[in-house]
């Protein structure tokens, strides 16, 4: 199938029978259309291990069936897919689309001429539980095959609903003009930065900043960039707020106050918390830094100081973020670094490795975390701020005295007393963003991150150029992986992580590098296979992780902040000289 973009979206042309899948979400649903009229794919949001509603569609042009090798277009855009049939001298297209809230999936069936035309949907009645559909023109549902046939003379609209009520279905039918309008204006509503130049550039960021925002719902009190069905992880949110700052700084401050109430009362901060406000995989070692870096960029892109004082579950957001931190050192020993006590620690992002001892991403993170709080502590309390600020130097500099590798050029994955795990891991690129290399470090790591872990340059590997790995050489430490990175190329051991890619090009960007391959390599790689929708991790051996991952959204923040540094310190905001 040709392949290109335009004004934001990625089209794809082709023959009718063949796939083009994409991924859309409301707040309530989670919706995959198959480029064919069909739905392969839909799940609640908010309720785990309900049957799916899954349809199939097949499209008839006086009363004859269109040849499945009839040409088509397939357009795709934030929570829409558009599907143009080309027979003839007759032109049908499917429209459809989410709406921003809902339980509902809208359809939209025209020609370009008067004619007698069918669209049927079989809804499987095999595997669907509770569906309803209103339709605006001649209809019939045949229940015993689970057919709906829609007849029209030239255009028809259809609802699909997914376990509600007639009631609601035709409700939602009545405001179709509604919500078609709200998803082109939101569609519309995206600013694209002028550092977006190509048409690729466009649709990387367009598609990116949709998978950030359709991950955003609302649920009471529970608003936040949800990663999963029924919880939103600290770090994981950390990275999809990225592109908000500019346009939606109201959705980062409301993922802010959700993440509070997540926060054990000793201080511990779990990997997520749950739509029941219940702690997901207790007592993360990243999770607590990532809180306190969300709410220092949240103010120093903003000057919105109020966040610190509301108040969550009887404390204040500056109090939280204190209290996290504060048992996070706790784990300090007298290097003044993060100890993860093993021998089976797996509690940061690479949650499927056993990386113990001195981890150099906990380790950076820790060090931001403190370097942050020590400004945020300085606007009320100045001896505190000035003790946070002294165990920011004192980290920072046995970070670069104890897991700098001189030999090797870069910071060692982890060291655990005698055991050095000193493969490249690309999360150490955040010694570079965050300020605590130094000149020659950043310079040295750089250019290893581009030998060994841009897979184009690393020939010892024999996978190929499929993007940026995220550690290289593989993890050798018998039994500290397990499950998925067991196996070479998988998961956290070699697979390609986007937004860890999107990091990589913002390091290498602001250092005066080439960050084209970091920047494109994965959307250029999931494009040409199909993944139309961006993708949380791959590789050529690894079957893809999730789609409309929100960390993928990080592409988007590249373009945002291609013109300025977004880690740098406002000092209109502070009032530092």
């Amino acid at each position: 199938m040709k392949k290109y973009f335009r004004g934001g979206s990625i089209v794809v042309v082709g023959k009718y029978h063949e796939e083009v899948i994409y991924d859309v979400v409301s707040s309530d649903l989670q919706v995959t259309f198959d480029g064919k009229g069909g739905i392969p794919e839909c799940t609640s949001n908010t309720q785990t291990g309900a049957h799916a509603l899954t349809s199939t569609a097949s499209v008839y042009s006086g009363k004859k069936k269109i040849d499945a090798f009839c040409e088509k277009s397939v357009k795709m855009i934030g929570r829409t897919q558009t599907i143009v049939l080309k027979t003839g001298d007759v032109r049908i297209t499917i429209y459809q689309f989410v709406p921003v809230e809902g339980r509902a999936i809208f359809y939209e069936i025209s020609a370009n001429k008067a004619g007698d035309y069918d669209f049927v949907l079989d809804l499987d009645h095999r595997r669907t539980t509770r569906f309803d559909f209103a339709v605006n023109v001649e209809s019939r549902f045949v229940p015993e095959s689970a057919l709906l046939h829609v007849h029209t003379n030239k255009r028809a609209r259809l609802v699909l609903s997914y376990d509600t009520d007639a009631v609601y279905c035709r409700r939602m039918m009545s405001r179709f003009a509604e919500f078609q309008k709200q998803v082109e204006d939101e569609i519309r509503g995206v600013k694209v930065p002028a550092t977006a130049v190509s048409d690729k550039d466009k649709a990387l960021y367009t598609s990116s900043y949709f998978c950030a925002l359709e991950n955003y719902k609302e649920i009471g009190d529970y608003k936040c960039f949800s990663e999963s069905v029924d919880r939103t992880y600290f770090r994981d949110s950390y990275w999809t707020v990225l592109p908000m700052y500019k346009s939606r700084p109201d959705l980062v401050r409301n993922q802010i106050l959700t993440l509070s109430r997540g926060i054990e009362e000793n201080g511990d901060c779990p990997a997520a918390v749950t739509v029941e406000w219940n702690p997901f995989f207790r007592n993360q070692y990243d999770s607590p830094s990532f809180f306190v870096l969300m709410v220092y960029d949240y103010i120093n892109h903003t000057g919105d100081f109020s966040i610190l004082d509301e108040t969550v579950r009887g404390r204040t957001v500056f109090d939280w973020c204190a209290l996290a931190v504060d048992k996070l050192a706790l784990y300090e020993d007298e290097t003044h670094l993060i100890v993860k006590a093993g021998p089976h620690n797996n509690r940061d992002w690479a949650n499927e490795v056993n990386r113990t001892g001195y981890v150099t991403y906990v380790e950076l993170l820790y060090a931001r975390a403190l370097e942050c709080l020590s400004r945020i502590a300085g606007t009320r309390d100045a001896s505190r701020a000035r003790r946070y600020r002294a165990m920011y130097e004192r980290t920072k500099t046995a970070i670069n005295a104890l897991l700098w590798d001189d030999e090797k050029g870069y910071y060692v994955n982890y060291r655990d007393g005698d055991f050095v795990e000193d493969n490249l891991s690309v999360d150490t690129i955040l010694a570079v963003l965050f300020g605590i290399a130094d000149e020659e470090k950043i310079e040295r790591l750089l250019d290893n991150v581009s030998a060994i872990l841009e897979s184009r340059n690393n020939k010892s590997q024999g996978a190929g150029d499929f993007g940026v790995m995220c550690v290289y050489p593989f993890y050798r430490g018998l039994g500290r992986s397990f499950h998925r990175n067991l196996q070479d190329y998988k998961f956290h051991n070699g697979a390609a992580w986007p937004y860890w890619s999107a990091l990589v090009a913002y390091a290498q960007m602001m250092n005066g590098r080439d960050y084209t391959y970091a920047l494109t390599s994965s959307f250029d790689w999931n494009v040409k296979r199909g993944n139309y929708t961006p993708i949380e991790y791959y590789s050529p051996i690894c079957p893809s992780g999730a789609l409309l991952q929100g960390a993928a959204a990080d592409f988007a923040w590249f373009y945002d902040w291609r013109d300025g540094d977004f880690f740098r310190e406002n000092r209109d905001v502070w009032g530092t000289d």
